[in-house]
């Protein structure tokens, strides 16, 4: 048996290994792996064909991320009437593959593969990932070009010196992705020597190819290309997570920090350029462990970056994995599947990744959520979690699950308690919260008539949700009316919970709405926000009477707030609402107030958040809190068809998703104590500053044309 030759790459290059004698046996082994021989995400399909010449394919990819490390194809020959001595008797082609996400970094040089940045020279994006999806010309002529020999740094052109430092960061970032290597001599000999026996090496993209001789020791050629040092650098670079996640908090921590959320459980995402937040006792990232072994999942959203989500399930060590087997150096490498975690993704707006990523990762299966009408939207934002310990963990959120809602951007997300499995044979009626949390989460979910959603909908059934003490508030497409358990969904379901668990609360109490966009909401206050909306949520338990309707009051970014933002003018992009709605409803001016969160580090942070409460300023209490996906619209929250002679229906188009924290239901109480600890019960921590600041004459609400301009 003689070791052929040696090829390090990258795990986004296929290699086929072609003209091979017919009786000749191809060996393949994966070096570099020593401390870790289960590789995520790593695949090899090995294909024999019996045509005219023989050809043995191996194709080795990353389909998730970039590639995280190199591998090593050791060809071996065990043919004694003909042995393969070196590289000379064969022909070896490397050619990018067709995964999904690590192939666009080797198709960036061919500029004409890529979508442009939408955002063009305006891109403040710093994240590798971004850039290997889209194309930034203005920064590419400048890599492209070099350093300046007198100054050692880049020439920025004048037009864009106002962004000179982010441009710098981004260029960087280019060098560390797409270092301008040189081959060395040695690196030109063995391109020369298979290009002489007609191999395509593709010499501009692989310049991280590395042929190294032949040897007749495999073990003594093994050790020779594990102790490349540049190797190691590029191992060590690429698998460095800060690489790819901007904030990464220190990992194992965040059961504990669960545990001291109680009661609420709510939580902030951290902002990238907020470093304050990064620590937080109230701020979450993506990537944390200690809340459980994942055996499957479920992510319910509106926009999902399925490479930027499975990145995260992969640096979490959550992928479907191969286990290398060598079997006998006489037959090809076997493998065996030794992990398996199933994922799935429903989602609302479309993408080609989205539609194809089953083909690539078969253990994901993305299902776009069908909707009644063109202005229906999948809007909700949910997780839920299925641990080996047959446990499980819901969690709601307002945050889209691609990277821009989790850079800059005010994000809200209840985290539920771990749910243990009810006992063999326990009623399953039984295990349910006083709140009824796991009876409407199912009857929400079967409203997507997904038959996929089955199998979770029996392990909840089967789940003790006993610890919760939220209500579930839901909503879905079409007509409601009223039934046996009052409202079922949008804003008549929180009327029914505010009648019968709220509080007494003095009319003057104004109620606070905040979200990212508003909708059509009529052409004065009372048209939907007080007949429909405010109606609902003025309920409390005195008896039926008649009262005045109380303070509207609605956050919502200015563009000031926008301007000083993080992101400037661009951290607006989470803020769709048009000026032709504006237009509409010039009386919600009055209503407007400005985005501060100082309390919480964010007031540059715009707010994906969508909230919704009613508290006192002067007794220092909360009597309600709703956080949700749903923004202040009739699409999101429904409205009443009042054009009919029987009971009216509620007319919902959206499906949404949020809970609603009541005291009685929390802690025990008429209400949450505001900004200072009540007898040993925290304050409720609400995202944004109190007293709110309204707009001053010379404000105007963040418009979306203003980035169209």
């Amino acid at each position: 048996t003689h070791v052929v030759c040696i090829i390090s790459f990258h795990p986004c290059i296929s290699a086929s290994v072609i003209h091979l004698p017919k009786t000749s046996a191809l060996e393949v082994d994966v070096l570099n792996h020593e401390s870790s021989p289960y590789l995520p995400g790593l695949y090899f399909d090995v294909k024999k064909s019996f045509g005219k010449p023989h050809t043995t394919d191996i194709k080795c990819g990353l389909d998730l991320e970039p590639p995280l490390f190199e591998v090593t194809l050791v060809v071996v020959s065990n043919n004694a009437e003909k042995p393969l001595r070196n590289a000379r008797d064969i022909n070896l082609e490397l050619q990018p593959s067709e995964c999904m996400l690590c192939c666009s970094y080797y198709k960036r040089e061919a500029m004409q593969n890529l979508k442009s940045c939408p955002y063009a020279e305006k891109c403040y994006r710093r994240n590798p990932i971004h850039f290997g999806e889209f194309s930034h010309p203005h920064l590419d002529r400048i890599y492209e070009n070099g350093l300046d020999k007198q100054t050692n740094s880049y020439s920025i052109p004048p037009e864009l010196l106002e962004n000179s430092e982010l441009i710098l960061q981004q260029l960087k970032l280019l060098e560390k992705l797409f270092p301008k290597t040189k081959i060395n001599k040695k690196e030109e000999e063995n391109q020369k020597l298979i290009s002489d026996n007609n191999s395509t090496f593709l010499p501009e993209k692989c310049s991280k190819i590395l042929l190294s001789g032949a040897s007749t020791s495999a073990t003594a050629a093994c050790d020779k290309a594990s102790n490349e040092s540049n190797i190691r650098k590029k191992q060590k670079m690429m698998r460095n997570i800060k690489d790819y996640i901007p904030v990464i908090v220190e990992k194992g921590q965040m059961a504990k920090k669960l545990e001291a959320a109680a009661p609420y459980n709510l939580f902030l995402t951290a902002i990238t350029d907020s470093k304050s937040t990064h620590h937080e006792p109230l701020s979450v990232t993506f990537q944390d462990d200690s809340l459980g072994e994942i055996e499957s999942s479920v992510q319910i959203n509106f926009m999902v970056d399925i490479g930027w989500l499975l990145g995260h399930y992969y640096f979490a060590g959550i992928l479907l994995v191969y286990r290398i087997q060598l079997v006998n150096v006489r037959k090809l490498i076997a493998f065996k599947s030794c992990r398996h975690t199933p994922l799935l993704v429903l989602y609302g707006d479309e993408s080609p990744e989205l539609k194809s990523i089953s083909q690539h990762k078969p253990n994901v299966t993305a299902i776009k959520v069908t909707m009644p009408t063109p202005f229906s939207t999948s809007h909700t934002k949910m997780m839920l979690f299925a641990y080996k310990d047959c446990s499980m963990r819901v969690i709601v959120s307002t945050a889209n699950l691609y990277e821009d809602d989790w850079h800059n951007r005010t994000q809200g997300m209840w985290i539920s308690p771990r749910l243990a499995p009810l006992t063999e044979g326990v009623d399953t009626n039984a295990g349910d919260s006083i709140t009824n949390f796991r009876q409407d989460l199912m009857l929400y979910l079967v409203e997507y008539k997904i038959s996929k959603l089955q199998p979770w909908i029996a392990r909840i059934r089967k789940a003790d949700f006993s610890s919760i003490n939220v209500f579930f508030i839901g909503s879905v497409p079409g007509g409601h009316r009223e039934g046996p358990r009052g409202h079922p969904w949008g804003h008549a379901r929180v009327s029914s919970l505010l009648q019968k668990h709220c509080a007494p609360v003095d009319e003057k109490i104004p109620i606070v709405c905040q979200s990212s966009s508003i909708g059509s909401l009529g052409a004065n206050i009372q048209t939907w926000v007080q007949h429909d909306f405010l109606n609902s949520l003025r309920q409390d338990s005195m008896p039926l009477r008649v009262r005045q309707f109380p303070l509207f009051k609605m956050i919502y970014p200015s563009f000031g707030n926008v301007s000083r933002s993080h992101d400037g003018m661009l951290g607006g992009g989470c803020l769709p609402y048009s000026k032709s709605t504006n237009d509409k409803q010039p009386w919600l001016k009055l209503h407007l107030h400005q985005w501060s969160s100082k309390m919480r580090h964010r007031s540059q942070a715009m707010p994906h958040i969508k909230s919704y409460a009613r508290y006192d300023l002067e007794a220092q209490c909360v009597y309600w809190f709703l956080l949700s996906s749903a923004n202040l619209s009739k699409a999101a929250w429904g409205a009443f068809n009042k054009n009919v002679n029987i009971q009216p229906s509620l007319r919902i188009c959206n499906y949404e998703a949020g809970v609603l924290f009541l005291p009685r239901f929390v802690t025990g109480e008429d209400t949450f104590p505001l900004g200072v600890v009540r007898d040993g019960v925290p304050p409720f921590p609400l995202p944004y500053d109190v007293p709110l600041t309204p707009y001053g004459p010379d404000d105007t609400p963040f418009l979306m044309d203003y980035l169209h301009a």
